[in-house]
Protein backbone atom coordinates (compact mmCIF):
# COMPACT_ATOMS: atom_id res chain seq x y z
CA UNK A 1 0.00 0.00 0.00
CA UNK A 2 1.20 3.64 -0.57
CA UNK A 3 0.28 6.13 1.15
CA UNK A 4 1.35 9.18 -1.36
CA UNK A 5 -0.32 9.93 -4.84
CA UNK A 6 3.55 11.01 -5.62
CA UNK A 7 6.44 9.58 -6.75
CA UNK A 8 8.63 10.81 -4.28
CA UNK A 9 11.42 12.92 -5.11
CA UNK A 10 14.82 13.70 -3.88
CA UNK A 11 15.49 16.46 -1.32
CA UNK A 12 18.19 18.99 -2.37
CA UNK A 13 20.52 20.75 0.25
CA UNK A 14 19.41 24.33 -1.89
CA UNK A 15 15.78 24.90 -3.33
CA UNK A 16 15.86 26.05 -7.30
CA UNK A 17 14.04 29.30 -5.65
CA UNK A 18 17.04 30.06 -3.54
CA UNK A 19 19.66 29.20 -6.36
CA UNK A 20 17.93 31.90 -8.06
CA UNK A 21 17.46 34.67 -5.28
CA UNK A 22 21.41 33.66 -4.33
CA UNK A 23 22.63 34.01 -7.76
CA UNK A 24 20.71 37.43 -8.02
CA UNK A 25 22.13 38.73 -4.50
CA UNK A 26 25.45 37.59 -5.68
CA UNK A 27 25.68 39.50 -8.80
CA UNK A 28 24.34 42.06 -7.38
CA UNK A 29 26.82 42.71 -4.56
CA UNK A 30 29.29 42.46 -7.75
CA UNK A 31 27.85 44.75 -9.43
CA UNK A 32 27.80 47.04 -6.38
CA UNK A 33 31.53 46.20 -5.74
CA UNK A 34 32.04 46.80 -9.35
CA UNK A 35 30.35 49.87 -9.30
CA UNK A 36 32.35 51.21 -6.11
CA UNK A 37 35.61 49.94 -8.01
CA UNK A 38 34.97 52.23 -10.97
CA UNK A 39 33.70 55.31 -8.93
CA UNK A 40 37.25 54.43 -6.81
CA UNK A 41 38.83 54.20 -10.19
CA UNK A 42 37.28 57.92 -11.32
CA UNK A 43 37.61 59.60 -8.24
CA UNK A 44 41.91 58.54 -8.71
CA UNK A 45 41.56 59.63 -12.07
CA UNK A 46 40.16 62.96 -11.54
CA UNK A 47 42.18 64.05 -8.37
CA UNK A 48 44.75 63.48 -10.77
CA UNK A 49 43.45 65.65 -13.59
CA UNK A 50 42.85 67.98 -10.80
CA UNK A 51 46.64 68.12 -9.36
CA UNK A 52 48.03 68.52 -14.00
CA UNK A 53 45.61 71.08 -13.79
CA UNK A 54 47.27 72.94 -11.29
CA UNK A 55 50.60 72.13 -12.47
CA UNK A 56 49.45 73.55 -16.17
CA UNK A 57 47.72 76.78 -14.10
CA UNK A 58 50.91 77.15 -12.10
CA UNK A 59 53.06 76.60 -15.30
CA UNK A 60 50.91 78.80 -17.84
CA UNK A 61 50.59 81.70 -14.46
CA UNK A 62 54.82 81.33 -14.72
CA UNK A 63 54.72 81.93 -18.55
CA UNK A 64 51.94 84.66 -18.51
CA UNK A 65 54.16 86.48 -15.44
CA UNK A 66 57.35 86.21 -18.00
CA UNK A 67 55.56 87.53 -21.07
CA UNK A 68 54.61 90.55 -18.84
CA UNK A 69 57.78 91.04 -18.78
CA UNK A 70 58.73 91.06 -21.89
CA UNK A 71 55.97 93.05 -22.88
CA UNK A 72 57.08 95.36 -20.46
CA UNK A 73 60.62 95.65 -21.67
CA UNK A 74 59.44 95.93 -25.20
CA UNK A 75 57.18 98.53 -24.20
CA UNK A 76 59.97 100.23 -22.60
CA UNK A 77 62.29 99.29 -25.74
CA UNK A 78 59.44 101.08 -27.68
CA UNK A 79 58.85 104.35 -26.07
CA UNK A 80 62.75 104.13 -25.93
CA UNK A 81 63.00 104.15 -29.54
CA UNK A 82 60.17 106.73 -30.15
CA UNK A 83 61.85 109.13 -28.10
CA UNK A 84 65.34 108.87 -30.25
CA UNK A 85 63.30 108.48 -33.43
CA UNK A 86 61.75 112.51 -32.16
CA UNK A 87 64.87 113.43 -31.07
CA UNK A 88 66.68 112.24 -34.35
CA UNK A 89 63.69 114.02 -36.56
CA UNK A 90 63.80 116.95 -34.70
CA UNK A 91 67.86 117.22 -34.76
CA UNK A 92 67.44 116.32 -38.93
CA UNK A 93 64.94 119.17 -38.94
CA UNK A 94 67.15 122.10 -36.62
CA UNK A 95 70.26 120.71 -38.94
CA UNK A 96 68.01 121.07 -42.03
CA UNK A 97 66.82 124.74 -40.68
CA UNK A 98 70.67 125.46 -40.33
CA UNK A 99 72.33 124.58 -43.01
CA UNK A 100 69.45 126.28 -45.46
CA UNK A 101 69.83 129.66 -42.81
CA UNK A 102 73.67 129.80 -44.28
CA UNK A 103 74.22 131.86 -47.06
CA UNK A 104 75.89 130.66 -50.43
CA UNK A 105 79.00 133.06 -49.50
CA UNK A 106 79.81 131.86 -46.39
CA UNK A 107 81.22 127.89 -46.08
CA UNK A 108 81.39 126.30 -43.13
CA UNK A 109 84.05 123.69 -41.85
CA UNK A 110 82.96 122.41 -38.78
CA UNK A 111 79.62 122.16 -36.98
CA UNK A 112 79.36 120.74 -33.04
CA UNK A 113 75.93 120.59 -31.79
CA UNK A 114 74.97 119.83 -28.34
CA UNK A 115 72.04 119.76 -26.22
CA UNK A 116 72.34 124.55 -25.32
CA UNK A 117 74.60 125.57 -27.73
CA UNK A 118 75.66 125.41 -31.77
CA UNK A 119 79.60 126.09 -32.68
CA UNK A 120 80.44 126.45 -36.04
CA UNK A 121 84.07 126.72 -38.13
CA UNK A 122 83.78 128.44 -41.36
CA UNK A 123 85.08 130.74 -44.21
CA UNK A 124 83.51 134.23 -44.86
CA UNK A 125 84.28 136.90 -47.53
CA UNK A 126 84.29 139.28 -44.99
CA UNK A 127 83.02 139.87 -41.33
CA UNK A 128 80.03 142.24 -42.86
CA UNK A 129 78.48 139.65 -44.85
CA UNK A 130 79.00 137.16 -41.96
CA UNK A 131 77.00 140.01 -39.52
CA UNK A 132 74.73 140.69 -41.75
CA UNK A 133 73.59 137.50 -43.55
CA UNK A 134 74.30 134.92 -40.54
CA UNK A 135 74.65 136.92 -36.83
CA UNK A 136 71.00 138.29 -37.38
CA UNK A 137 69.02 134.79 -37.46
CA UNK A 138 71.46 133.44 -34.78
CA UNK A 139 70.37 135.66 -32.37
CA UNK A 140 66.58 135.69 -33.34
CA UNK A 141 67.20 131.89 -31.88
CA UNK A 142 70.09 131.74 -28.95
CA UNK A 143 70.05 134.01 -26.15
CA UNK A 144 74.11 134.72 -26.90
CA UNK A 145 75.75 134.65 -29.90
CA UNK A 146 79.62 135.30 -30.21
CA UNK A 147 82.02 135.35 -32.84
CA UNK A 148 85.47 135.57 -33.14
CA UNK A 149 87.37 136.15 -36.65
CA UNK A 150 90.94 135.30 -37.94
CA UNK A 151 92.48 137.12 -41.27
CA UNK A 152 93.41 134.42 -43.50
CA UNK A 153 96.00 134.51 -45.97
CA UNK A 154 93.73 135.12 -48.95
CA UNK A 155 92.01 138.07 -47.31
CA UNK A 156 88.99 135.99 -46.28
CA UNK A 157 88.06 135.52 -42.71
CA UNK A 158 87.96 132.13 -40.72
CA UNK A 159 85.75 132.70 -37.98
CA UNK A 160 84.37 130.78 -34.94
CA UNK A 161 80.93 131.47 -33.91
CA UNK A 162 79.00 130.18 -30.09
CA UNK A 163 75.90 130.16 -30.23
CA UNK A 164 73.92 128.81 -26.74
CA UNK A 165 70.88 128.92 -25.10
CA UNK A 166 69.07 128.55 -21.88
CA UNK A 167 67.55 125.05 -21.34
CA UNK A 168 64.45 126.70 -19.98
CA UNK A 169 64.28 128.39 -23.04
CA UNK A 170 63.61 125.26 -25.44
CA UNK A 171 63.24 122.82 -22.31
CA UNK A 172 59.68 121.82 -23.87
CA UNK A 173 60.64 120.66 -27.28
CA UNK A 174 63.41 118.30 -26.13
CA UNK A 175 61.49 114.74 -26.15
CA UNK A 176 61.78 113.56 -22.45
CA UNK A 177 61.75 109.58 -21.80
CA UNK A 178 58.31 108.66 -19.57
CA UNK A 179 58.75 106.04 -17.04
Amino acid sequence: MKYSFIKPRVKRLVEQDTKIWITFLTVTIMIIFGFNLFLKFKIYQFNSNIQDSFAKEKSINEQIKDFETKIEFVTKQKVLAQNVYASNTILKQSLKNLFEMIPDQITLSKVIISEDSLIMYGVTPTKDVYNFLLLAPLKSIFNDSMVTFYMNDDGWYKFVSVNKFSKEQFGNIAPHEED
